[in-house]
């Protein structure tokens, strides 16, 4: 992942982050308020019932009781009720105070806590006849709004550390992959050149032995010079390799011929104690003798290469078939490579193109890594997973984009 990934990533994390604490208070201040609403209206409905006691002369005990049990036993949130100039309590509930305080100690207490509520919203007049104040009721916040209000900051600490948790996670998986893409590219140069320079000592142990015959010296030479050229190419690949390299129009067909042509005769087939060849791998071309696409022949013949090696390595049987179905449509020219080997399991196929992730014992969990990439981002095309069954084998597709012949 590039860094310009990384930091879209990052800015991501933090705008969800901001954009989900602005939801929780803008929700909780909804609450919060409709709450508050109701309970001021409970607060006036107490304050006119007063000023309907007050103003009643017939005495009638059962209004009273209603009022008393349906309204003031009721109230849930802290109410002082005042004289209009705060010299003296009438009646207070849901207040916190020490009751065993004296009485004058408590009133200067619950005095100043009327301020207080004054402060943070006006309180409610009980009048006689419209003419003379005979109260003041003043109320505060239930323990529910009070609980409501430290909520979002819960949240918001909360959410503040599952971010930091996944951006964490986030920094590890990266640190992770780079650090697997550091040894699998390791692992993958020393494997590159250990193919060429086996084969390069395996016939100079030939040439020992055959140095009496012109006509296998003159073979052995030849495929000396094919290793030498493909160590070449091996140096020219990981030089490519964080550039943009040069495509050039190229004949498809043939290029998949001469690299399907020099690791055939390079296929380790296991032979038996009789002599006999106990595992045999065939290679196949169903293609047109030219076709062309735009590529890289050096990045392409890697990408190839890795998903041949891929394929040896899944066919476990004792014979097998690695199948190259090549056509083009109006845009694009198609390549299908098919094993008959073990397959991959269902719950691999979305783990096969991550760097770091192999099956096998020695894997590196490069090789698809590098092929994708180098399809995907160098050439502009496209590498999938057709299908897989289990001992049935498995086919990968490649597009590249068309040019004219």
């Amino acid at each position: 992942m590039n860094k310009f990934g990384s930091f879209k990533i990052k800015i991501i994390l933090v705008t969800c982050g901001v954009v989900f604490a602005l939801l929780v208070l803008y929700f909780t201040q909804v609450i919060v308020d409709s709450i508050r609403d109701r309970e001021t209206q409970v607060a006036q409905l107490y304050a006119n019932s007063i000023e309907y006691i007050a103003n009643d002369t017939s005495n009638i005990s059962g209004e009273y009781a209603f009022i008393f049990n349906e309204i003031i036993l009721q109230i849930n949130f802290p109410v002082i009720a005042t004289d209009k100039d705060y010299s003296k309590v009438d009646f207070f509930r849901n207040v916190d105070i020490d009751t065993t305080l004296p009485k004058s100690e408590i009133s200067k207490i619950l005095i100043e806590k009327a301020k207080a509520f004054a402060d943070l919203r006006p309180p409610i007049k009980v009048s006689f006849k419209d003419s003379v104040i005979l109260n003041l009721v003043h109320y505060g916040d239930s323990d529910l709004i009070t609980q409501l209000k430290l909520l979002p900051y819960i949240e918001l600490i909360i959410g503040f550390i599952f971010i930091m948790m996944g951006y964490i996670g986030f920094s590890y998986v990266k640190k992770h992959e780079q650090s697997s893409l550091w040894v699998g590219l390791t692992r993958e140069t020393a494997h590159q050149l250990g193919t060429p320079l086996s084969s390069l000592m395996g016939w100079i142990e030939i040439l020992k032995n055959e140095n009496n015959d012109p006509e296998t010296i003159k073979e052995i030479q030849n495929e000396i010079e094919n290793d030498t050229i493909r160590l070449n190419k091996i140096a020219n690949r990981f030089s490519k390799i964080g550039s943009r390299p040069k495509l050039e129009e190229e004949n498809v067909t043939s290029l998949i011929k001469n690299v399907c042509s020099y690791l055939e005769r390079r296929i380790p087939n296991l032979i038996g104690k009789d002599g006999k060849v106990t595992k045999k791998i065939s290679i196949d071309i169903n293609a047109p003798e030219v076709i062309k696409a735009k590529i890289n022949k050096d990045l392409f013949e890697w990408v190839l290469e890795n998903m041949l090696k891929n394929s040896f390595d899944a066919i476990t049987q004792n014979s097998g078939i690695i199948n190259f179905n090549i056509y083009s449509n109006e845009k694009d020219v198609i390549i299908e490579l098919t094993d008959t080997g073990k397959g991959i399991d269902k719950k691999a196929k979305n783990d096969i193109f991550r760097p770091g992730y192999s099956t096998k014992k020695r894997g590196w969990g490069l090789g698809l890594t590098l092929a994708k990439r180098i399809i995907e981002d160098y050439h502009k095309g496209k590498l999938t997973l057709l299908e897989s069954s289990p001992d049935k084998g498995t086919t990968f597709r490649i597009k590249l984009k068309k040019t004219n012949v």
